[in-house]
Order: C-alpha cells, then structure tokens, then sequence
C-alpha cells in the first residue's frame, strides 16, 4: 500500500488561492471511483485544478516543479495540486534493484498508476528512466521540457586521500557504490579491478552513505541530471560516459509525464509551448522503443546514446521553409524539429565479458519514424547476439519479431 503525503496546492512559480479544492487522501482507495475524465467545463467560475501525482523524494518534487514552471509558462491561469506518494522502491531500501525487478512489480510508478486510473490524479511526473516500456492499460507517458544532462557521473567521497577524480585513477580494490545493473556490469568490463558494492536510498542518503568512512565507499556512481537538479554539482568529481566505458540508461535525464489516454483536457495542457521540445521527445521515444524490443528493464545491463545532426537548410523558395516561417514552433530555435538521430546502443553480461554494440542513423520527425530507429537497432543488437547474452540472465523472453509490438 502506497502512502500519500497532504497534496501541496498550487507551489511553485504560479501561487493560487487556498480556496483550490484538493483531493482527499489517497492512502486508502475509495470505495466508489472517481470519474476518470472530468468535464472540461464546469457552472463555476473557478478553473479546474490540475491535479499531479509524484514520489515524494527531494528529486522528484524538484522535477515536478520543473513541470509546474512549463505549465506556468503555456497555462499561467491553470491551477494545480501536487499530491507526493511513497512507493515500493522508495519503501524496500535494502534489497538490490535488480532483485525486487523479479517481482514483475513496476517499482517507482505502480502505487501512483493506480491513482491516476482510478481518477484521483491527473498525470504523474516521473524520471522517465524509472517508467517501465511497456505500461498499464488506459496510460501514457512522454517527456517534457529540455533534457537534463544524461550521462552519469563519479562522486569521490569527502576527504578521500589520494586526489582521484575518475575511475581510471582508483588502485585497485576501491569499493564503488552504485545499485544498478548496466554500471555494475559496464564498470566489469572496463575496470575489473575495482569492487563493487550495492548501495539504496535516494541521492542525500547515498552520499551520506558515502562520506561514512565505516562504510568503506570510495565513489558512487550517480545520474548527473538529479544531482544538479538538487543543487549538488560541487559533489561531481567527473563525468563517464562512452569514451570511459560508460553507456547511460534509457530516458536518463528526461522528465516524463504520464497520463490517461483520451484525456483532452490534460492533453491540451501538454501541449501548450514549451511544455515538450520534439526532439527530447523523440530521442526518448527511440530508447524507449529499443528497450521495449529487447524486453529490458532497469534490470538488464542495456546503455545507449543519442546525438542530433541537423538537416541542409530547407530552399528559401521551398513550400517548407515558407511554412517554418509562419509555425512560431518551428522557428524555436531550443526546439528545431526534425533532423538526423544517432542512436547507438549496447548490451552488456552481467559480468563484463562479452558485450554487442549497434547504431543507427535515420532522419526522424515524428514519433513513428523515433520508434521504427528503436526498433532496428534492438533488431542489430539480436543480431549481433544480444538474445544470447539476455537468455543467459534469465531476462529474455523472445525478441519481438516484427514492428507490431515494438
């Protein structure tokens, strides 16, 4: 059973009135469900609240506030009502992650599913790496705003001897923390020397247990998004990436925004200016369509990358270019639209030895073209011999055959 902190009304940069009705308390479910598409009109002169459902960790209100900020900005006279719920990830803080993945149970988002589909929410605010690829009946998710930076970073503890910034410079035996499956087994591969240690909790108690010499960390491995979402990037010490062995995990550093399918309302909100820019929307669409493909989750050892290249300008005599200059959209210069999608991904053992690896360039401007890159190069992966890899974890179970389902 989830539990639900007291919904907090209209924070962020757009403050309302008091008088916003909030929800009742989530923490038991109603016996008589709530209507799950409320009238977009009502008799009363006081606009609908907008109601969002997020964890109740420092990190994921940050994010909510990032999202509150977009809908400021494209709906200032929106009002809204943040409801934080605890949970089974947030609750099981001792068992590895990729042990409670065993359980089929969505970790990070179940209890708040449960909220949305029932009515009681709105939308949910997520770390889009924590959203399963496949999810409940009724919902949807897709990113929001600019993308964080994705890649993961090194955290030296406090007062460590010896001035080591990045994992190369670490003597052999030092302990590295980290409670995921892709770093454990990429760190395997390209630092065998190094120990590693499962380390739970959110990012201020992994620091902490960090800087407790008892504990005999000497790094963490973190997503460098939500450490500078917090405000803590004078902990980062580096960052790894590709070129240090290092491949970041599908939707890291986006915000992602469930909601229920065929809801007008709430879609009408989404896309107000701003509130997406396409090609984070895209990207993410590609990784997520990967993955799906592969049948991974946070507990299989999958990395990828993405990079834009823009495409030739457009014949200024062109019907497009005519067009870019009357859609205010596609003059966004943060959002330029279509282009050129890099995507490259890997597959690696749990325990380092072997590894495949598989790119892919496509032109890509929508959300079909975003999953159909996915899709082929999940396809090269299997191809190259990441269902072998997969089956031997245990996690494979049958490659999807063709573009339904991918």
């Amino acid at each position: 059973m989830s539990s639900s902190a007291s919904p907090q009304l209209n924070s962020g940069p757009n403050p309302y009135p008091a008088s916003a009705t909030a929800l009742p308390s989530t923490t038991e479910p109603s016996e008589t469900p709530s209507n799950l598409q409320p009238p977009t009109t009502t008799t009363s002169s006081v606009p609908r609240t907008l109601h969002i459902g997020t964890r109740a960790s420092a990190l994921a209100l940050a994010q909510t506030t990032l999202f509150t900020t977009l809908l400021y900005s494209s709906s200032p006279h929106t009002p809204y009502a943040i409801h934080p719920t605890t949970t089974t990830g947030d609750q099981i803080q001792t068992t590895p992650l990729h042990t409670l993945a065993q359980t089929g149970k969505s970790l990070w988002t179940e209890e708040l599913e449960v909220l949305l589909l029932r009515g009681d929410i709105d939308c949910i605010v997520h770390s889009l790496k924590d959203v399963p690829t496949k999810l409940p009946k009724g919902c949807k998710v897709s990113a929001v705003g600019p993308r964080g930076s994705p890649g993961d970073v090194v955290v030296m503890r406090a007062g460590r001897p010896g001035g080591a910034t990045t994992l190369a410079e670490l003597p052999p035996g030092s302990v590295v923390g980290t409670s995921s499956v892709r770093r454990a087994a990429m760190i395997r591969r390209r630092y065998p020397s190094l120990v590693l240690a499962d380390v739970r909790g959110n990012i201020g108690t992994r620091l902490r247990k960090l800087d407790d010499p008892a504990l005999n960390f000497d790094c963490l491995i973190l997503a460098g998004a939500g450490v500078m979402r917090l405000g803590l990037q004078e902990r980062i010490s580096s960052w790894i990436g590709r070129a240090e062995g290092m491949m970041r995990a599908v939707g890291q550093g986006a915000v992602g925004v469930e909601v229920r399918e065929e809801d007008e309302w709430v879609e009408g909100l989404m896309a107000g200016q701003g509130v997406r820019v396409r090609r984070v929307g895209w990207e993410c669409v590609a990784e997520r369509s990967l993955l799906r493909t592969v049948e991974g989750g946070c507990s299989v050892p999958v990395g990828v990358e993405t990079e834009w290249e823009d495409l030739p300008a457009p014949d200024p005599t062109s019907a497009e270019h005519q067009h870019q200059n009357q859609n205010p959209q596609t003059r966004n210069h943060e959002d330029p639209g279509p282009g050129l999608l890099h995507l490259r991904a890997t597959v690696v053992s749990l325990d380092g030895t072997a590894c495949v690896e598989a790119e892919r360039s496509q032109h890509v401007g929508s959300d079909e073209e975003a999953e159909e890159c996915g899709w082929e190069v999940a396809r090269l992966l299997v191809e190259k011999g990441a269902g072998e890899i997969l089956s031997e974890i245990g996690l494979n179970r049958g490659m999807i055959e063709g573009m339904d389902g991918a």
